[in-house]
């Protein structure tokens, strides 16, 4: 899982027990042997353990897009799913920019988070209208478009371009936060300075192996309970004698329980939008089928409705309710 943006950094709270020889040694004076030595021992293990997704080895910006977004908060399992079913609806900028937004959300399904949908629309239509029809290669332009983010423009330049462009999503912040600053729990502990100086470990010309490398690594080795056992710079990582020493990292506070929540709720609306197959629902069948079956309920659904006409993903005039931008003619 990923996400646009690593999380809110906080200065660390947690006392280190790691040597003081390694909490003194930041990225920028980490001793040039040992830089190659990480460098060269994670693009190893990348080389023999790389997923072959795509949009890693197509040098296509919008390929490269739709993977990021995708991965917003998000398990790959999924991203791959919703990856291969938006390539073929809209293979092309061109294609999802004459898209109306309906079928931007039906194309999207049940990913979740359906404002990143809308966003990639979006995004197609100002890429028409301001950059000739192509997606940026200049960071502050892609980093003007709907729903992109930090993570999502390198992911761009990185796969898209070839650029060096350092990615920083949760799996990142967590392999660097541990190797480098020596914290068990770096999405709550290491600062979102320290891991921006972290960037000093990249190597140079290496974007498209090294961000997937630290993502990989993150996500199969430096999990959230590590497998220091395996990791092949346990000995170079600053947090490794902490784990031998028996600390644990702290749980990452957990979202709340989906069930019964309005994630839940909102989902099941648009569950009933997107059945309905481009065609208008009135309020009573919408609520029936979202399985409102008290009076609360009932309200609850409008209220949600309501929400969701607000943020530009359904529409309704007090009778009925559709996907996305009310028809022009009705």
């Amino acid at each position: 899982m990923v996400h646009d943006e690593a999380p809110g950094y906080a200065p660390p709270t947690m006392p280190r027990s790691t040597p003081d020889h390694l909490l003194q040694q930041g990225p920028h004076a980490f001793p040039p042997a040992r830089r190659r030595a990480v460098q060269r021992r994670l693009l190893e293990w990348y080389d023999e353990h790389a997923q072959p997704f795509p949009w890693r080895t197509a040098r296509d910006p919008y390929a490269a897009l739709v993977a990021a977004v995708a991965a917003q908060q998000t398990q790959m399992s999924r991203v791959l799913e919703v990856y291969a079913r938006w390539m073929e609806a809209f293979p092309t900028l061109a294609s999802l920019a004459r898209a109306d937004r309906a079928a931007v959300l039906q194309t999207w399904g049940r990913a979740g988070y359906p404002r990143r949908a809308v966003g990639l629309n979006e995004t197609a239509r100002r890429c028409m209208e301001e950059h000739a029809g192509a997606l940026p290669r200049d960071p502050e332009a892609l980093l003007a478009l709907p729903g992109v983010g930090p993570f999502t423009a390198a992911i761009v330049r990185t796969f898209g371009f070839g650029d060096d462009a350092p990615a920083v999503d949760t799996n990142i912040v967590r392999v660097l936060g541990r190797l480098v600053s020596g914290d068990l729990q770096p999405a709550r502990d290491t600062s979102r300075a320290e891991i921006d100086a972290a960037a000093a470990l990249f190597p140079a010309g290496e974007g498209a192996r090294w961000n997937p490398a630290l993502m990989d690594y993150g996500a199969r080795v430096c999990t959230p309970r590590p497998h220091c056992e395996v990791c092949v710079v346990a000995s170079m990582c600053a947090a490794q004698p902490r784990f031998a020493a028996g600390e644990v990292a702290a749980p990452v506070s957990a979202q709340g329980t989906f069930e019964g929540s309005e994630r839940q709720a909102r989902g099941r609306v648009m569950q009933v939008l997107r059945d309905a197959a481009g065609e208008s629902v009135t309020l009573p069948a919408l609520t029936k089928r979202a399985g409102a079956t008290t009076a609360e309920e009932r309200a609850r659904v409008r209220i949600l409705l309501g929400r969701l006409a607000e943020e530009g993903l359904a529409w309704t005039d007090g009778r009925r309710a559709g996907l996305g931008q009310r028809p022009s003619k009705m």
